[in-house]
This record gives structure tokens, C-alpha cells and sequence, in this order.
């Protein structure tokens, strides 16, 4: 994978913070809807903002293909480090691949949604209840996306690392942060429902501050990968 196309997927994947915002906007969604509402509320919402609600769930659709683009240059960078025998890309490609997922089905579910917005209002919460508990608890792919590039960053110790040392310890403790998401099946309310302070907007902030920093990394990673292919450096692997 060339320098040129690495450059690409990285910011063409920011096309997910702008489509992914969009997406939670237009219908509504932001600050997210209130776990306790009731069928009736909840189906009244679908009925008076349907259009807007199923274009914005497209967006939604289109900004969780583009987190694929991110998970396919970590995986490349990530086998600079580890060499040929690579668990720790691979580990970070498949959970990075079933993020996609996690964020392409509740998407789907909303568009159902939508597109029967006069259907019995109990179905109407059913599916929304679904997207909700199906979109915040990414945090079980997520965690070990970010621990496989953790320990991955970590075992490469040579003077000019793929990524600063730093960049490790970060993957991991944001693996740790994201953990609270995986409470919003016990709260309807406070902190640790859906919509609450630490679930919901804590775990949203990490995740996106966690983004833009891998962003920057990986492009001053492609550089030097580029910066050694021109000097005639051997490429960088690790043990096998």
C-alpha cells in the first residue's frame, strides 16, 4: 500500500467525523433521544421528523463504511512494527472490521424505523431501543482495537519507533475509559444510561479525541515509512 494511498484513506476516514455528526443532527439524535420515553413519544418523533430522520441515518450508514478506510492504515502500520508474523494488526483489522458493523446496524434499524413511521408505536421503540443498545456498546470492538494497537506500539522498541512510545500507553487507556459504555443495558437514566454524562458523552469524547491523535500519528508514520523507501533503508519489521 503506497504512501499516496495511505494519505487517502486517512483523510478520507475524517469524512466520518462530518458525516457521523450529520447523522446524529438531523434527526435529532444529539444529545441522543431519552431512554425512558415512551412508545407514543418515541413514534411521534419518527411521524414528525421522518425525512430528515431517514437522511440523516443514510449518513450514518455512509460514515461507518468510511471507518473501514482508518482501520486498513493502522493495519498497514501496524505490520511495520510486528514483521510478517503480525497478530496484533490482524487482531486490530478484525475488531476495527466488526466496528464497522456495530456502527452499520443500528443505522439500518432507525431506516426501519422511518420507513414505516405509522407502524404500532411499540415496534416504533422496539427498534429504537435496538439502534441505541446496538451503537453505544461498540466500546467491546473498540476496546480491543485500541488494546491490540497498544501492546502492538509498545513491543516496538527500536530508537526510531512507527509511533512514539506515548501513542501505546494512550491506545490502552482509552481502551479502559471506554469500558462505562458497556453499562447503558442497566440505566434508563443518570450517568450511565444512554444519553448519560459518562456512557454516553464521556466515552463519545474519548473516542473522537482518540481519532484526530491516530489521525496525526499515522500520517507522521507514513512519512517516515516514505522517508526510508527514498533513502534505500531497509523496510521496518519486527521479530517475527
Amino acid at each position: 500500500m503506497s504512501g499516496r494511498s495511505q494519505r487517502l484513506c486517512v483523510w478520507l476516514s475524517l469524512l466520518f467525523v462530518v458525516f457521523f455528526g450529520l447523522g446524529l443532527i438531523l434527526p435529532g439524535f444529539l444529545p441522543p433521544t431519552d431512554p425512558s420515553a415512551g412508545a407514543g413519544e418515541v413514534a411521534a418523533m419518527y411521524r414528525t421528523h421522518t425525512q430528515a430522520m431517514r437522511l440523516g441515518f443514510l449518513l450514518l450508514q455512509a460514515s461507518s463504511a468510511l471507518t473501514a478506510l482508518f482501520v486498513a492504515v493502522v493495519s498497514v502500520q501496524l505490520k511495520r512494527i510486528e514483521g510478517a508474523h503480525s497478530p496484533y494488526a490482524y487482531v486490530q483489522m478484525i475488531a476495527g472490521g466488526c466496528g464497522v458493523l456495530v456502527l452499520l446496524i443500528p443505522s439500518t434499524l432507525w431506516i426501519a424505523a422511518a420507513f414505516r413511521p405509522e407502524r404500532d408505536p411499540q415496534l416504533i421503540l422496539l427498534l429504537n431501543d435496538l439502534a441505541w443498545l446496538l451503537l453505544t456498546p461498540t466500546f467491546a470492538c473498540f476496546c480491543i482495537q485500541a488494546t491490540a494497537i497498544g501492546l502492538a506500539v509498545l513491543s516496538d522498541t527500536r530508537p526510531d519507533p512507527v509511533f512514539p512510545r506515548w501513542a501505546g500507553y494512550l491506545n490502552l487507556w482509552v481502551a479502559v475509559l471506554s469500558l462505562p459504555a458497556g453499562l447503558i443495558a442497566f440505566f434508563r437514566t443518570g450517568p450511565f444510561a444512554w444519553n448519560g454524562l459518562i456512557s454516553f458523552w464521556m466515552v463519545a469524547i474519548i473516542f473522537f479525541a482518540w481519532l484526530i491523535t491516530m489521525v496525526v500519528l499515522l500520517l507522521k508514520a507514513i512519512g517516515q515509512q516514505e522517508a526510508g523507501q527514498s533513502t534505500g533503508s531497509p523496510a521496518v519489521t519486527g521479530s517475527a
